[in-house]
């Protein structure tokens, strides 16, 4: 029985821990797994699995809980609800697979009262299949409530009743089982003295707390550091989109980028990779036809029908009254429009050209630039080894002077050495004068600490005294008779008073009223729905009409368009202007080729000659470690000497 007590309390406290707003249940389920140290694997994987249960139908659950504490759960404590939920889920979800057996061994471990209580109520048969089965379909479907849900907890019905009256004779004390056994004698009671009624104990003394610093609000609010970079961020975002805007209005104005055949041929590659993929894994996938996939269904909005069909009328109306003018005499603008698409070509054509020569002479000013670039390289290279040869002089000069500083220091660390005899002296003194200031704080901090008790103590007293006061007023009898009777009001003397009766039926009939006026509006609703739904499909026809004649005219449109574009890349093809900057262009590449050509020659020249100086450095410096690792050791043992000498001086001094 404690095993089942203490894993039904591991999890009742895990629950009371769990915060969702804080927590995500899965990384909070696997913290807890973690902290929790059971015994047994079987236990583990129980407390896991009734966790992550209670959390996930959580809902569910709350729906039969809250209506037990406002029901049949009125006196009982609020804190105590997740012990509820996971009884509610072990009956729900786990009797089939936990057993009756094991289920009452659960419910034993607890409070028989309490469990008596929530088992009558959750295992009403009124109860779940009126409401409580409402208040499910309203969380999941219909039909998996009543097949997985009611109908299980209807089956279990007969063998919880067993067990509930199984409690209810717990608590009244009687066990059926037992045999009527024969009348046994009652002892009297013995004529004794009644004893006096015993005093009041004296309450004990509460010791003193430290008096605890409140809570900063700073803590409860956020820092103006915060708000800050919000708005920081609010501005960079505005400087960013602007900077964007003015990138995409003044890009490419010198050269029309177009990518090169080898990034062509390079994303080519890469997209049949993908498709062959996408193949391996989903070989029994079939493609949608083009014609079903052109030719998709869009969904208007009844908003969108509207405006559209007003749309279509304006331009009814423009086009009846741009025949009515003409009809009247009036202007036609066909020729003007005519000549300005004329000046519009001719323009088009002058910027094409402008554009493919612009095109040009930037890729010619991009190839002069590298080989400026190249040049400015070489020249970069012959400063550097000059500074180079400079750099390894100045070594030289700095290796002489650290030599000569280091002998400084060797002559320095001898004087050190003698002077370390007379600081032994001092340092005892300074010890002898610590100590008796140490002496002298110590004598202060008593006095100090025995003030403080005194004045506590007699603080302490005068609360025991107080408290002994307000125990006796407690403990004087309070007598409280309510009696209430729902047919009469309650006498407070205010107009259009009632009872309780009078007050329930006067809201049966209002609920009745406002039935009846949601019926009514409902019917009326109904009406305009479908009048409404008729005026959109008469609409509807009216759009797609338009729409097929305004398809044939952007059909036509197109076609001419694509012929005044291949008149015009054929004008710009024959400019010579144009060739002349492409030839340039040719020799620029050559140049660049050959330059890169004889960069590479060089680079590998150079390789070869800072492999061999690089030997030379290391040959070098291995040298110097050397020598200055052999100077050390025979400082190390100059210095061994001298302390040997200044210990024996001390031996014969003492």
């Amino acid at each position: 029985m404690s095993s089942y007590s203490r894993l039904l309390s591991d999890v009742v406290r895990l629950l009371d821990q769990f915060d969702p707003h804080s927590h995500s249940t899965d990384h909070f389920v696997s913290e807890a797994v973690k902290n929790q140290k059971a015994q047994d694997e079987v236990e583990q994987t129980f407390l896991v699995e009734v966790l992550s249960g209670c959390l996930h139908y959580r809902p569910l659950l709350d729906v039969v809980v809250n209506a037990f504490y406002v029901r049949s759960g009125k006196n009982l404590l609020r804190s105590e609800c997740n012990l509820y939920v996971v009884i509610c889920y072990l009956a729900t979800f786990r009797l089939k697979e936990l057993g009756l057996k094991h289920f009452t061994k659960f419910i034993n471990s607890q409070d028989v009262n309490k469990m008596h209580k929530f088992l009558r109520f959750f295992f009403d048969a009124l109860n779940l299949s009126t409401w409580i089965k409402d208040e499910w379909c309203q969380i999941y479907d219909i039909a998996y409530v009543k097949e997985k849900l009611i109908d299980p907890l209807l089956r279990w019905q007969p063998d919880i009743h067993n067990l509930i009256d199984q409690l209810a004779n717990k608590l009244a004390n009687d066990d059926p089982h037992k045999k009527e056994s024969q009348p046994v004698t009652v002892p009297n009671e013995f004529n004794i003295t009644k004893p006096k009624p015993r005093a009041l104990q004296m309450p004990d003394e509460i010791p003193l707390l430290e008096v605890q610093k409140m809570v900063p609000r700073s803590t409860y609010q956020q820092p103006k550091e915060m708000q800050l970079l919000r708005e920081l961020k609010k501005k960079n975002r505005q400087e960013a989109e602007e900077r964007l805007m003015q990138a995409k209005i003044d890009q490419f104005q010198c050269a029309i980028p177009q990518d090169s055949d080898y990034k062509k041929r390079v994303f080519s590659e890469i997209m049949k990779e993908k498709e062959a993929k996408m193949k391996r894994k989903f070989p029994k996938v079939r493609r949608i036809p083009a014609e079903i996939m052109q030719n998709v269904p869009i969904k208007l909005n009844t908003t969108a029908i509207l405006r559209e069909n007003i749309l279509y009328q304006r331009r009814v109306k423009e086009e009846l009254q741009r025949i009515d003018h003409l009809i009247e005499g009036g202007y036609d603008p066909s020729k003007l429009e005519e000549w300005q698409k004329q000046k519009e070509e001719e323009h088009m054509e002058q910027q094409l050209t402008d554009v493919q020569r612009r095109c040009l002479e930037g890729r010619i000013l991009f190839k002069n630039a590298i080989l400026a670039r190249q040049a400015r390289i070489q020249e970069n290279r012959k400063k550097a080894a000059q500074q180079k040869e400079e750099a390894a002089e100045l070594m030289q000069k700095y290796t002489e002077k650290r030599l000569q500083e280091e002998k400084e220091v060797k002559e320095q660390v001898e004087r050190v050495t003698k002077g370390h005899s007379d600081t032994k002296q001092m340092k005892l003194k300074i010890q002898e004068y610590k100590q008796k200031m140490a002496k002298e704080m110590n004598k202060e901090t008593e006095e100090m600490l025995q003030q403080v008790l005194e004045k506590t103590n007699a603080e302490i007293k005068k609360r025991a005294e107080l408290i002994r006061e307000i125990r006796a007023m407690q403990s004087a009898p309070v007598l409280k008779h309510n009696f209430l009777d729902l047919s009469q009001p309650a006498g407070y003397n205010l107009l259009h008073e009632m009872s309780l009766l009078e007050l329930r039926e006067r809201l049966g009939l209002l609920k009745e009223a406002q039935v009846k006026a949601e019926e009514e509006k409902r019917d009326r609703i109904l009406n305009e729905k479908q009048a409404k739904e008729q005026l959109l499909l008469d609409k509807l026809e009216q759009i797609s009409l338009h729409r097929e004649a305004l398809s044939k005219k952007a059909v036509l449109r197109n076609r001419e368009e694509e012929l005044k574009k291949f008149r015009s890349s054929k004008m710009v093809a024959n400019n010579q202007q144009l060739a002349e900057l492409r030839k340039k262009l040719e020799e620029k590449h050559r140049e660049h080729q050959k330059l890169t050509k004889t960069r590479k020659m060089n680079t590998q020249k150079n390789i070869a000659r800072d492999l061999h100086e690089r030997i030379a450095q290391k040959k070098a410096k291995e040298e110097r470690w050397w020598k200055n690792l052999e100077e050390s050791r025979e400082h190390q043992v100059q210095l061994l000497k001298l302390r040997r000498l200044a210990a024996e001086a001390a031996e014969k001094a003492f």
